[in-house]
């Protein structure tokens, strides 16, 4: 009869342990070698020999739903991937609400545990213990179980990697590993590729210059996020699905696994794709590396061959030099040093255990082991289910088979595992959740029988069979039953939802939209078939009719009869919910990609100006002189408008000021060059660049940029029209990298030498014979305060709309009183000053969403206050292409034929089935294509896993506490950042040469102001649009030099003012604008615009007939800006192949692990054939039933052509 019980560790295993004692009536007492219980997820600033270790930043990648004990649901408030102190804090409420602490001898290490003399009639143990002083205690006790886990020993195996005795840096084992901080500016090479190595080199490659990471057979990598924002295990880990895997081939679902997977990001293509199948071995699971791969932070290589001093070389051949850091995150050897060897039976890899529990070759069953398993679940309830099952067989409750049984057993079980997945030395405790939890559970009587819940509950029997396998469902019946447990399993999704609802949001009406595309679209299919068969057999349908006329007079219903007792009901399906989501082929920029500039929440609720307002402010602007301050024609008749024309045309610009050599400036700088003008270019700053110039501290009247600033845009998108990025750039490149790119263009054309750097523009203004020249006086400033004045014929501005940063303090009451600090996103660099601090940052632009998302992997808990909310739009998307790589004239094609709310129901539909935006508070009050969407790969998983909590816009602010409009509050806050956007202003010109509409300066074309007298001031890069600003601005400064060489003339001023007035209200039309974000353009409709006046936007029907190759990649592939090279003005030779090109040089910086080349499996081919044959043969029937005598004589027909 067992009573005294020694349970050796208090983490997760060892708790349940303790309560599974405690539950069958026996005195349970556990040794803790530390300080505290919670074992592996107890984090230590320095780890302990022969401790599990954890770093920092860890987060679980089990759902909280998942991972819960069966009778102790998480709080429902709790995030849904807990954050270590998070599931610490769940295990001490476990602990204190059963009272376990009481039966915890903690700073006690075991020592040995060895069988009695009079074991074999007794199956007593004698357990020795050391104290914290060195003292050592013997007991007795009836039976052990042992929950000291199995990531205590960390293997580091440097025999296998020959010359790391030369290794110059560092190198150490993951279990070392607590944060990225020693690692800033350093290349690191982590090798491995589980959760810890995939961990790790994500997190370092944020502060590394460079992360590499080995693996020797690559890996198939998972997102927690899955299908409409659900966490991935509550999606898929069901018992529906368990039975869908024993009746189907594995192979069939291996084969339907890795196309999903390769449908989210093709494994090939960035190098992941392992030798094993899908599941063969657990995969890896990481939100976040497909993005950090696509960008070029992280690299894939091959093993590692050898180190020779600072170099590591690879088996492929290929190295890295200069290597500072190496991580092995290569896994852990399993011990019991505590155990006698007699003990301990080996089967395989592994110690031989029964059922993963028991040792079989024991005379009595009195030792168990708990938690000793791994499975694509959580340890938590698998632990549980043993230490239940341990103490019913300690209790005598159940009986285990004899020695010999077990020992078979094993060896069976050994053999199917070294079948089913990829086993060795350090992986050889793997098993099927589900399967595993049903077998220990019909062990103890506790499993759910899905045929009485059927019949008694079917209410459960449902979220039994189709939900979550949640622990909950072991506490529904048999020993352990726990009242709670139906409940629990009814509410496990409202626990899931409960930390999302953060943000209320004002209940909608179900749209009509998707009612009506599923209207249109079954009439479609409908009209299709009444036409096919019309078109086959002429008589069918008529005779069809005939057979349904009397049936419906007879029962007034309209059922169309198909075979014997079957019918087809043609009444409307409705759709209940209003159709939201979809996935937008354009994105945003800002600067080149930066939307951080203008951020969305920044300026809602700006009032308009009315209608009359507007237009007595057009009829004020129409009816001035042309010779007043403002430089604005007077409304002219036709002939004075045709006189005006000529005379502004009769002007010789030759020499050109550029202000600014930021992208825009460059690109206008060789514009000038390429029409032969002289351009002087002046930049305030000592470097070019412009907002992509990183600087540690801000600078006033400059843009600024965070350290870790990854460009939004992909590379052929973004790069300029006739100078294609290097091949093996990343694909989303760095500032760094992209501040390379610019310093190569402007080598390459040289236009340094036009460059007058530190040189600041004072005031730009029209020389007294402006009418007659068109000249400008320009005075600027050098850094030693010398003036200087200089005459120009025309002026390009190019100092870019992200200067002056908006801080609109009088919208946040109280701000005065905040207690902690404050500033804008322009003035933030890294996340250094929020480390363990609440911060609450106001405004959900691109900016926003960085900060946020960066602050929130240091802070203790950030939030995201927005007025209207976003779509959020992901960078990698379908195979993992870039998302803009979807951005074709095709798409554009699309969006002139088809409605817009169809579009916007299409695109948000599709959004929503990556994440629900309802769910995760971000749905924002407008249709997706009324504004340009937030671009953000990892702010879904940080909401899920509630290190970002979404808030509505702040109501007013209280000393340190943030009150929030749905009355709720943030307490203890230490920080807020404002991403509010930016004003725009150009404060070297004169404020009456610009011209105002709405709440933008009016730019004709969005480059020349439509009021001066003579065409010579042009703004490039002042628009925000879907795509990137390069291209634009390059198309933009092409314009302006063939209209200051005259080789374009501009309408009229009148003309002009009319367009421009045009565009403002179009804009307001159909975007969302206020003061800050009034630039709205969409990307190819522009740069064609553009093209077009200046004779180089490529004609679609001219390439159809005479390079049909090319038409198709122009009409189907990326509008990327070699497209404007192929024909007319400037046209480049290199275009053609650039466009043939673009996906090879996007596929290159990704090449970096060869792959063995493997046809297509069978097992596809034959599924596609099946797939075929069901869908032919199922037409074939339908036909028949239809038309008996259709399919003979379509095959008389055939016959007959035949002969």
């Amino acid at each position: 009869m067992v009573h005294r019980v020694a349970v050796i560790g208090a983490g997760p295993s060892g708790l349940t342990s303790i309560k599974a004692c405690l539950d069958e009536g026996m005195e349970p007492t556990c040794f803790e070698s530390s300080d505290d219980m919670g074992g592996l997820w107890k984090f230590k600033e320095v780890s302990e020999p022969n401790r599990a270790s954890i770093y920092r930043s860890l987060t679980i990648n089990i759902s909280k739903e998942m991972m819960c004990y069966s009778d102790f649901p998480i709080p429902a408030d709790y995030p849904n991937y807990m954050h270590h102190s998070k599931i610490l804090n769940y295990f001490r409420m476990y602990a204190g609400h059963f009272k376990l602490l009481q039966h915890i001898h903690f700073q006690t290490s075991v020592k040995s545990v060895k069988q009695r003399s009079d074991f074999s009639r007794t199956g007593q143990w004698e357990v020795v213990t050391e104290n914290k002083d060195g003292q050592e205690e013997r007991h007795v006790f009836d039976a052990v179980i042992c929950c000291s886990g199995h990531y205590t020993y960390p293997n580091l195996p440097l025999k296998d990697f020959p010359g790391i005795e030369t290794f110059e840096g560092k190198y150490f084992h993951s279990w070392d590993y607590k944060g990225p901080e020693d690692m800033y500016g350093k290349r690191v090479v982590v090798i491995g590729i589980g959760n810890s190595g995939g961990d790790i080199a994500v997190e370092t490659s944020r502060v590394a210059e460079q992360v590499y990471m080995s693996t020797r057979r690559g890996a198939w990598v998972i997102r927690q996020v899955s299908d409409n924002g659900v966490p991935v295990d509550m999606k898929y880990n069901t018992r529906f699905v368990h039975i869908l895997f024993q009746l189907f081939p594995i192979n069939f679902f291996n084969w339907f696994g890795e196309k999903k997977l390769n449908a989210m990001y093709d494994h090939t293509m960035y190098a992941l794709k392992p030798k094993h199948r899908l599941f063969s071995q657990i995969p890896v699971i990481n939100d976040d590396l497909p993005m950090k791969i696509l960008s070029g932070a992280v690299v894939i290589k091959p093993n590692v061959k050898e180190i020779c001093g600072s170099t590591v070389v690879f088996e492929d051949g290929t190295t890295v030099e200069r290597v500072d850091t190496i991580v092995f995150a290569t896994g852990y050897n399993y011990d019991f040093p505590y155990l006698p060897k007699n003990a301990m039976y080996k089967s395989g890899h592994r110690v031989g255990l029964y059922k993963h529990v028991f040792f079989p070759n024991l005379e009595h069953p009195t030792l168990a082991v708990v938690g000793f398993i791994h499975a694509l679940g959580a340890i938590m309830p698998q632990a549980e289910i043993q230490a239940r099952w341990v103490t019913r067989v300690f209790r005598g409750n159940k009986k285990l088979p004899s020695n010999n049984a077990m020992i078979k057993a094993v060896e069976k079980d050994t053999k199917s595992i070294e079948e089913s997945y990829i086993v060795s030395k350090l992986t050889p405790l793997q098993v099927d959740f589900v399967s595993y939890m049903d077998e220990i559970a019909g062990e103890i009587g506790a499993r759910p029988s899905l045929l009485w819940l059927f019949f008694t509950d079917y209410q459960l029997f449902k979220r039994v069979f189709w939900g979550p396998v949640t622990a909950y469902q072991y506490r529904l019946m048999g020993p352990g039953k726990w009242d709670g447990a139906r409940k629990a399993i009814f509410t496990q999704f409202d626990r899931m939802y409960q930390p999302l609802k953060t943000r209320k949001l004002d209940k909608q009406e179900s749209s009509t939209v998707g009612r009506l595309v599923k209207l249109s679209l079954t009439l479609m299919a409908g009209g299709a078939a009444v036409y096919y068969f019309h078109s086959r057999n002429p008589d069918t349908i008529p005779a069809l009719m005939s057979k349904l006329r009397p049936q419906a007079a007879a029962s007034g219903q309209l059922d169309i009869e198909v075979g014997q007792g079957q019918s087809v009901d043609e009444s409307p399906v409705t759709d209940d919910g209003e159709p939201v989501s979809g996935l937008s082929t354009a994105q945003e920029h800002s600067a080149g990609g930066l939307d951080d500039a203008v951020c969305d929440d920044g300026g809602e609720g700006v009032q308009q100006e009315s209608t009359p307002q507007l237009e007595a402010r057009q009829r004020e602007s129409g009816s001035m002189e042309a010779g007043s301050p403002g430089g604005r024609a007077a409304a002219p008749g036709r002939g004075d408008d045709i006189a005006g024309r000529l005379e502004r045309s009769c002007i010789m610009v030759h020499r050109v000021a550029v202000i600014g050599a930021g992208p825009c400036g460059l690109t206008s700088i060789k514009a000038c060059l390429d029409e032969g003008m002289e351009p002087t270019c002046f930049e305030s700053s000592d470097d070019m660049g412009g907002l992509w110039r990183f600087k540690d501290m801000s600078e006033p009247n400059r843009a600024s940029i965070y350290r870790s600033l990854t460009i939004n845009i992909w590379k052929e998108m973004m790069c300029y029209s006739d100078f294609p990025i290097p091949a093996d750039y990343p694909n989303y490149m760095h500032h760094s990298k992209i501040m390379k790119y610019f310093r190569m263009y402007a080598e390459h054309f040289k236009l340094l030498q036009h460059i007058r750097f530190q040189t600041t523009v004072k005031t730009v203004r029209q020389r007294p014979d402006f009418s007659c020249t068109g000249q400008w006086d320009v005075v600027t400033e050098t850094r030693d305060g010398h003036e200087e004045q200089h005459i120009f014929d025309a002026i390009i501005c190019c100092s870019g709309h992200f200067n002056y940063p908006n801080l609109p303090l009088q919208d946040f009451p109280g701000i005065e009183t905040f207690e902690g600090k404050y500033s804008h996103s322009w003035d933030y660099k890294g996340p250094e000053d929020m480390y363990g601090k609440r911060v609450v940052v106001i405004g959900i632009g691109n900016s926003g969403g960085d900060i946020a998302v960066e602050g929130s992997r240091v802070a203790e808990q950030v939030y995201l206050s927005t007025r209207s909310g976003a779509w959020v739009i992901r960078q990698v998307s379908d195979n993992g292409l870039p998302v803009d790589s979807f951005n074709t004239r095709f798409v554009h094609i699309m969006f002139k034929l088809l409605p817009m709310r169809f579009l916007n129901w299409l695109g948000e539909r599709k959004l929503n089935s990556m994440y629900d935006h309802a769910m995760y508070g971000l749905k924002p009050k407008h249709r997706l294509f009324s504004q340009i969407p937030v671009i953000n790969d990892d702010l879904p998983f940080r909401i899920l896993s509630g290190s970002v909590i979404v808030k509505p816009n702040v109501k007013e602010i209280q000393g340190s506490t943030v009150v929030f409009t749905d009355g709720s509050s943030v307490e203890n806050v230490d920080q807020i950042v404002f991403a509010t956007g930016y004003n725009y202003d150009f404060p070297y010109l004169q404020k009456n040469v610009t011209y105002k509409s709405g709440h933008r300066v009016g730019l004709y074309n969005h480059v020349f102001p439509p009021n001066l007298e003579k065409p010579t001031l042009a703004v490039v890069g002042f628009i925000h649009s879907d795509g990137s600003i390069m291209p634009q601005a390059e198309m933009q400064a092409r314009y302006i030099a063939q209209v200051f060489k005259g080789h374009k003339k501009l309408p009229s001023n009148q003309a002009m003012i009319k367009a421009v007035d045009k565009d403002t209200k179009d804009i307001e039309k159909n975007y969302i604008v206020s003061r800050l974000t009034p630039i709205h353009v969409d990307f190819v409709e522009y740069m064609d615009s553009l093209a077009k006046d200046i004779g180089v936007r490529p004609s679609l029907l001219w390439l159809f007939f005479t390079d049909f190759p090319l038409f198709r990649r122009v009409l189907f592939g990326p509008v990327t800006a070699y497209q404007y090279r192929l024909m007319g003005p400037g046209k480049w030779e290199g275009a053609r192949q650039a466009i043939f090109t673009q996906f090879d040089r996007m596929y290159q910086p990704m090449k970096t692990r060869q792959l063995d080349v493997q046809r297509d499996s069978t097992n596809g081919r034959l599924f596609k054939f099946s797939l075929t044959f069901m869908a032919g043969g199922a037409a074939v029937y339908y036909i028949h039933v239809l038309n008996p005598t259709a399919i003979p004589t379509l095959l008389s027909k055939l016959c007959l052509q035949a002969v």
